[in-house]
This record gives C-alpha cells, structure tokens and sequence, in this order.
C-alpha cells in the first residue's frame, strides 16, 4: 500500500473507516485500484470538457496568473497528486456508504445525534452501495465543477427580479431530482421490510410531496422575513448555571453572542443533567470518550454549533433561518447543512423529514435524529419584546450624543435599550427584578447595566450581574479614562479584585458643550439630565475611577 492510498484512507469519514475495516485484504485492494481507476477517469473527463471551453478557461487563467502570478511545474504537480486523493477519498465514500446526495454528511462529521445504536453495515448493503457508485460520482463531479461558478454567482446582488427566478427553477429542479432518488432509496427499503415500512412510507411520501411542492413555489415553509427584538434563553436553573461555563466556551469558539442559544440546546438536549448536557459522546470534537464531565461536553458542543453556524451563513443571534439550519445540522452532522442548501436553500421541517427518511434508508435505521429539534430548542429561545425610547428628554440628548461622538452599533445598541428604561424603572437593591423581562419596575445600577446589554444581544452578561461581574469578567478589558468610547462601562471604589464596586454606569460620550454623559440607575443623583432623580437616567456623574471595555469592540 503506497501513501496515496494511506492518505485517502486516513481521509475517510468514521463510518467509511468502519465498513472498509471490515472488508478481507483482496476486498481493500479491489476497492482502491477501483477508487484509483475512478478517479483517473473522472480526471480524464474534465480534460476532455475543459478543451471544449479552451478560450474561456485560458481567460480565467489569464486573470488568475496576473493576480496571483503562475504556478510552477511542482506546484501544478502537487495539486494534482491532491485532486487525484480527493476525488479517491469521494469514489470510496461511494463505493462504502451508497450516498449520491448527502455524501458532505460523511465527510465532515460522524453520525448523528441519536439515540439509536449505531447498527453495522451488511456485506449486502455494501454491495449495493457499489452498484450505484459510478452513478452517484457522475453527481459529486458535477457538483465539484461548478463549485465555483455557484460562489461567485451567490456573491453577485445585481439583477435580483431575474435572479429570484432562476433560483425557483433551479430548486424546483433540484427538488425534483431529490424526489426521484429519495423515493428509489425508500423503494427499495420498503422491499426489503414491506411490513415494517406500510406506516413510516405513507409519513416519508407526504413529507417528500410537501417539501418537493415547497421548493418549487418558492416559500419552504421556512420564514423570510427579519423580526426585531433580541432573543433570550428561557431555561430552568439548573440550565441556567451553566451560563458562565457556556460564554467561556463560546468565546474560544469565537461565537460570543449565542451564549442563549447554547442555553435553549442544553434545555432540549439534557434539561442540565450532567455529565454530557449537550448531548456531545458521538460529536467529532469528542477525542477521548466518553463524556465525563459538563465541562467537556459544553467545550465539544460549542465548538460543533461554531461549525455549523459558520457553514449555515448565520448573520447573528436573530437570524432564525440560519440558526435553525445550523440546529439541525447539529442534530443530523453538519453534511446536512449542505444537502438543504444545494437542494432546498434552506432548513425546513419537510427536508429534515426527507433527510432522516433518506439516511435511514441507506444505514438500515428505524429512526435518524430528531426531525423535530429545531422547534424543540427554538421553545427555549424566546424573542424580547423590542424596545424604544420614550422619554422625549432622553431622546434628545441620545440624538445628539450620535451626532458629535462615534462608537460601534453594537455599543449604540446598548446605550438605546438602556434609555428604553429612563422614566419607568426605580432604583432598589432589595426589589431588584433581575431574571430579565421586559418591563422591570426596581433595578440597581448593576442589574440596570447588565439588562441593557443583555436585551442588546451581549448575553454573555447575564440579567443577575453584580458589580463583582463587571470587574471579573474576562469579557472586559481595563481601559483608562482618555480612551472612554460610548458603550464603556465605569466602577466607582473597586475593592479588590474579584470584588465589587459602590457603582456601576454606562458611558455615553460628550454633549456639544462638553458635559460627559453616563447612563445609570441610582437612588438619587442632583446631576440628572432627564429630570428624575431616582432610577433609571442620564447624568453627568463624576465619580467613576475605573473604567471597562467590551473587548470585542477593540476588534472593530
């Protein structure tokens, strides 16, 4: 066995590994001589069609040698040593595991989450994927060809009336495509098992039906439209106390503000019971299962869901689309994101059926994943109501602070869901209500502070902060006084280094005539701006000594 070929075996997904392991040494043999003479003749194919578009390959290239200068002979070499591997490492999940479709399930992550043991493969099962190997490689070079061309022409926002239309075609006929090779999966399912499949087959036809139809006339069943307001998770305690854990790791991940949504998942997935509350022993992060603590299962959790917002496109915490398309993905692995978007564009409940269905198909499963689980955690995560400023004093001076001093959105952000309060809400430690609903009536400055950046999407600081947060968060950085933006946070008497402070207070910048501006919450202050002198306000308020910034904002 050469290196080519051990690479393309390191390369294989988990459950290709398994089903080529069991094959006797002559079986592995035949079976890389054929994956070497398929991808060869695949090579040879695209050659044969690239010499047919010869002026408008040598145009690209052309482009291509001016912006990055030509590549030398060993380097055009090596690239094809690469293509040889990775067209190897695809015709061997084809000839192993059957798929034309969803292969992208197996190259980027193990099975689903399920709890359904994971049943072997049969020799027979094995042997039909190989009879429809050849059939479903014509679809995986298809698809690498033009993998290009679809990134460019998703890139372009021009001519969006003709464009619209040219995507409904084409996920009518992608969705027509899916149908027909769905339905000869189940098909053939179904004579193997006639009397097991009589109830699932009429779920599995209507379910494809309905997503097919969907596709076609353009909706999905998945909403379109943006909703403004934030979401929050809505957890029992237990859930709730994983919080601090939670942000550590998704800041690693680089994934900070859905800090909530990785609360709603845990709900679903374990309620919080330990150890494995994300449900994570057969996640490809897992390297030395089992799961034995929170901690690792919320590390491996995270940095799935990164993974899978990354590859769903998601904008931020409200996109509900992508966050459902990434939920799923997380439930199903990831090559599921993939498949709904070639073929759908998007998540929808139907596809998730015709997915699991399709998978079950080919695995030999009574059951694969949840078809359920966006819904399932999205009960968990819970849109606030949006927002606004009231107070006509407060307007004013919000306005002008915008116009004379600059400062991320985010920070703006923050700023405005605090002021939302000056007028409605009253200063009192005891009476606090810092669980985090919209319309609170007794805040301290802590709590006031805190609320204003969670309901601005920054829920890795939670409703029940304390001064003590906001000195030991890792969250923040220390700043000094010249450096203060609008969004900084300023501590008055610090007391030690996990301690508290007497104080707590938003900056908001400077007026036109040089009054600095502090959004607070305080029992009483003779420096108000908006006339109360109790609760929530803006002041010019003097007594801050240290002062604290989103790290985050340091980036932008």
């Amino acid at each position: 066995m050469d290196q080519l070929d051990r690479e393309v075996i390191e390369s294989l997904s988990e459950p290709a590994k398994r089903v080529f392991g069991s094959l006797d040494y002559r079986s592995r043999q035949r079976m890389l001589k054929k994956a070497r003479a398929m991808a060869k003749e695949e090579k040879t194919r695209n050659q044969k069609k690239s010499r047919v578009k010869k002026k408008e390959i040598e145009k690209q290239n052309k482009a291509k040698r001016k912006k990055k200068g030509s590549s030398s002979k060993s380097e055009r070499v090596l690239f094809s040593i690469y293509e040889t591997k990775d067209l190897m490492v695809q015709s061997m999940h084809l000839m192993l595991l059957g798929s034309s479709v969803a292969d992208n399930a197996y190259e980027e992550r193990d099975f689903a989450h399920t709890d359904e043991p994971q049943v072997a493969l049969s020799r027979e099962t094995v042997q039909k994927s190989s009879r429809v190997a050849m059939g479903g490689m014509r679809t995986l070079v298809q698809r690498n060809r033009h993998k290009k061309a679809q990134r460019k022409a998703a890139g372009k926002s021009t001519q969006k009336s003709a464009q619209a239309v040219q995507t409904g075609a084409k996920a009518g006929t992608q969705a027509a495509k899916t149908l027909v090779k769905t339905m000869q999966s189940i098909v053939r399912s179904v004579a193997a098992n006639p009397v097991v499949w009589i109830v699932p087959l009429v779920i599995i036809l209507l379910a494809v039906i309905v997503g097919a139809i969907g596709t076609i006339v353009g909706s999905g069943g998945a909403a379109n439209e943006s909703q403004d307001g934030t979401y929050q998770a809505q957890v029992s305690e237990k859930t709730e106390s994983y919080r601090e854990m939670v942000s550590e790791y998704c800041e690693k991940y680089g994934i900070d503000d859905y800090v909530d949504l990785c609360l709603a998942m845990i709900e679903q997935e374990s309620g919080g019971n330990p150890p494995d509350v994300m449900q994570t022993a057969q996640s490809y992060y897992n390297v030395n299962p089992p799961i034995d603590s929170a901690e690792e299962s919320i590390d491996c959790g995270t940095h799935e869901l990164s993974d899978c917002l990354t590859k769903a496109k998601c904008k931020d915490p409200n996109d509900i689309n992508g966050i459902s398309l990434a939920l799923q993905g997380y439930n199903f692995g990831n090559g599921y994101i993939d498949w709904a978007l070639k073929n759908y564009g998007c998540y929808t409940k139907e596809n998730a059926q015709i997915f699991s269905a399709k998978m079950c198909a080919e695995l030999g499963y009574a059951s694969y994943g949840d078809v359920e689980y966006v819904p399932h955690v999205l009960r968990y995560y819970v849109m606030n109501e949006e927002t606004r400023v009231s107070n006509e004093s407060a307007k004013t001076i919000l306005e002008e602070l915008k116009k004379n001093n600059t400062a991320p959105a985010e920070a703006w952000d923050v700023i405005e869901k605090g002021a939302s309060l000056i007028g409605s809400v009253k200063y009192s430690m005891e009476k606090r209500q810092a669980d985090g609903r919209d319309k609170p009536e007794f805040l301290d400055c802590s709590s006031f502070s805190a609320w204003a950046f969670h309901k601005a999407g920054v829920t890795s600081v939670p409703y029940g902060s304390t001064t003590a947060t906001f000195i030991g968060s890792k969250k923040f950085h220390d700043i000094s006084a010249e450096r203060l933006q609008p969004g900084d946070i300023g501590l008055k008497s610090r007391t030690g280094e996990t301690g508290g402070a007497n104080h707590v207070g938003i900056y908001c910048g400077k007026l036109k005539d040089g009054r600095v501006v502090w959004l607070h919450c305080t029992s009483s202050s003779g420096s108000s701006l908006t006339g109360n002198i109790e609760g929530a306000m803006f002041g010019v308020y003097t007594n801050f000594t240290y002062f604290r910034r989103l790290k985050k904002w340091d980036k932008k």
